[in-house]
């Protein structure tokens, strides 16, 4: 388990350093406000994937962890993605107030339209690099991962230093990238990426799908309403800086992350247990804590710095999300867990609650203009969704009588548990 998290870890630390250099080029050369409006177009397509994929991200690790062969996979995920599409165009043909106000006033309805191709492409790629995950491929998983985004930032660059950049130029590289991670999917898997369908798969990732979707759903929505809602308030300047503040606290989150995706097939196999999630839940948690706090001391120079001073807004920002986001590390560990054994419905109720709190944040944030609530209710329902996300493991793994103290405790000794049994382990 050790060699698959350093590798999948890897992967993550190499995508989002990559990601921060685009952005940082993004913000120098369009400041904050082209930056908030770069955000608020993908936004949409983003965010349509992650609705529609019902099933397309954590779904093909579950299988495969089952023993459901790739081909029949990839049938269900070409099916999805097809089928997400569709549904993505009539939506946003039938309701084009969908797009925030300051992308239906800068950007042509077909220019609109036409980022749409993301959907098709990024469900395919998830959905590979799931199945490439549950198959322990982590050096193919690197590649999927990391291509689209040396893509993004070559085309950026070249983009910047020949020609300048637009938010439309900058919108429709992005979009696009996911090619380069679905032809690397299509290389590793070779004659298995001919498709099968069977009905029988196809209800099995539905009904694993739909248990956790709607928590997936209310968990982006829990991360990205903030900037739906500063493009409402007609504010794209204060969306660049809430952009800066989540973006920059979520750094915190790629360990924790890359932990549970290696969990999840793992546990699917019944390779894993409650005792041993809640040490490596500990670890991760309390490693996210101090970064947090290192986070938070070298924000005011680091931000404006690397950034760019019009982006002094951001910090304290980033201070109201720290606590709720350092908390959720905890959250990110056993969700992975809860999802093996075949209970995903957890994050689903965890998310919705967290939600519930975003919502009461937004209708603030909109009457008193100010982003400063959005903040604040991002924050608690970070910690809202780890205390039942906690509750839920411990409910799930009752009979092994999981401990407060394995979860939350701080102790040396239990890490050093922890190392030593992943080791053994993977021997």
């Amino acid at each position: 388990m050790v060699k698959s998290f350093l590798w999948l870890f890897s992967t993550q630390v190499s995508g989002v350093a990559m990601a921060l250099i685009v952005g940082i080029i993004v913000s120098r050369k369009l400041g904050a406000e082209g930056q908030g409006l770069y955000q608020l177009a993908i936004l949409v397509p983003v965010a349509m994937t992650l609705m529609l994929a019902i099933g397309g991200g954590a779904g093909p690790s579950y299988l495969i962890g089952r023993g459901v062969s790739v081909k029949e996979v990839w049938g269900w995920l070409v099916v999805l993605a097809i089928s997400a599409t569709a549904a993505a165009l009539c939506v946003l043909t039938w309701f084009p107030l969908v797009w925030p106000g300051p992308i239906r006033t800068s950007m042509p309805w077909d220019l609109r339209t036409a980022l749409l191709v993301y959907v098709p492409l990024q469900i395919l790629t998830n959905g590979s690099a799931s199945v490439l995950v549950a198959q322990n491929r982590m050096r193919y998983v690197f590649w999927v991962s990391i291509l689209p985004r040396l893509g993004q930032l070559t085309a950026v660059m070249i983009v910047a230093l020949g020609w300048g950049l637009t938010v439309l130029v900058v919108a429709t590289i992005y979009v696009w990238m996911p090619f380069l991670g679905l032809l690397v999917s299509l290389i590793a898997f070779k004659g298995q990426a001919i498709p099968r369908w069977r009905l029988r798969v196809m209800k099995q990732a539905l009904g694993f799908g739909i248990k956790g979707h709607l928590g997936n759903v209310a968990q982006f929505l829990n991360y990205r309403v903030g900037l739906y809602v500063t493009g409402l308030m007609l504010m794209p300047r204060q969306t660049g800086f809430y952009w800066l503040a989540v973006t920059f606290s979520e750094l915190l989150w790629y360990a924790p992350s890359a932990v549970s995706s290696v969990l999840l097939p793992r546990v699917a196999r019944s390779e894993s247990d409650g005792t041993r999630t809640a040490l490596i839940a500990n670890a991760m948690g309390w490693g996210t804590v101090v970064l947090g706090g290192v986070a938070a001391l070298t924000s005011p120079w680091l931000l404006p710095k690397i950034w760019g001073a019009s982006f002094k807004g951001a910090v304290p920002l980033l201070w109201i999300l720290l606590p709720g986001v350092s908390l959720f590390a905890w959250s990110k560990v056993l969700t992975g867990d809860l999802a093996g054994k075949g209970h995903p419905e957890w994050g689903t109720w965890s998310s919705l609650a967290g939600f519930a709190v975003v919502a009461a944040g937004s209708l603030v944030a909109l009457r008193s203009h100010q982003v400063l609530w959005m903040a604040t209710s991002q924050s608690l329902s970070y910690m809202v969704a780890m205390t039942l996300v906690v509750w839920g493991f411990r409910s799930i793994h009752s009979g092994e009588k999981v401990s407060w103290q394995s979860l939350f405790y701080p102790q040396f000794s239990l890490w050093r548990t922890m190392i030593l049994r992943s080791r053994e382990t993977d021997q």
